[in-house]
C-alpha cells in the first residue's frame, strides 16, 4: 500500500467516529420535512375545502406533490405565471425528494475494496439491493435545496391564501 491509499475504516469504527455524517443526515431530514409540511398545507389550502386535510392525510410526500398539481391545475382563478410557478416548485420539489429517499430509505452499508459507506435499500421487483454511496458534500447540497425549496413553497402558499396576487410573482426570487 503506498502512502497516498488510505486504509479502510472498519464499518464499526466508521459509525462510531463520523459524527458529521449523521447531523447533516438529521438537518437534511428536518428541513424535508419542512417543506412536506409546507406542501401538505397548500394542499389543503387549494382544495378550498375545510375537509382539504383527506385528500393527503397519511399519503407520501409523492402523493401530496401530485395532489398540488391537479388542484392548481383545476383553478381558474390562478395566472399562467402562477401556474408555471407552482409547476417548477413542485417539479424541483419531486427531484429533491427522490434524492433525500436515496439517503432516508435504507440501511448503512458499505461496498467496494475500500468499504465505501453508503445506503442499500430494497427496490421494487429487483432482486439486487440499490445501493447509493454517503457523500457529505451532496448531503449538505440537498440540504441547501431542500431549504430553498421550502422559501418557493411558502410562497406558493402565500399565494394560494392571498388569492394570487400579482405582486408575489413578480416579486418573488429564489436568489441566494
Amino acid at each position: 500500500m503506498t502512502a497516498t491509499e488510505s486504509v479502510p475504516m472498519h464499518p464499526i469504527e466508521w459509525m462510531r467516529t463520523d459524527e458529521a455524517l449523521d447531523v447533516h443526515l438529521g438537518k437534511m431530514v428536518r428541513q424535508a420535512s419542512t417543506l412536506e409540511y409546507f406542501l401538505e398545507q397548500t394542499a389543503k389550502a387549494l382544495s378550498g375545502s375545510p375537509n382539504g386535510a383527506l385528500l393527503i392525510s397519511g399519503e407520501p410526500v409523492g402523493r401530496v406533490i401530485t395532489v398540488c398539481r391537479k388542484l392548481i391545475l383545476a383553478r381558474e382563478d390562478v395566472s399562467d405565471k402562477w401556474h408555471a410557478r407552482f409547476k417548477d416548485t413542485l417539479d424541483d420539489c419531486g427531484k429533491a425528494f427522490e434524492r433525500r429517499n436515496q439517503y432516508v430509505h435504507g440501511s448503512v452499508s458499505w461496498q467496494g475494496p475500500n468499504s465505501q459507506p453508503g445506503t442499500s435499500r430494497s427496490k421494487r421487483f429487483k432482486l439486487e439491493p440499490e445501493f447509493v454511496p454517503l457523500d457529505l458534500s451532496d448531503l449538505t447540497a440537498l440540504t441547501r435545496e431542500l431549504g430553498r425549496l421550502t422559501f418557493r413553497a411558502g410562497a406558493c402558499l402565500a399565494a394560494v391564501l392571498e388569492g394570487f396576487p400579482e405582486h408575489l410573482a413578480e416579486d418573488y426570487t429564489d436568489d441566494d
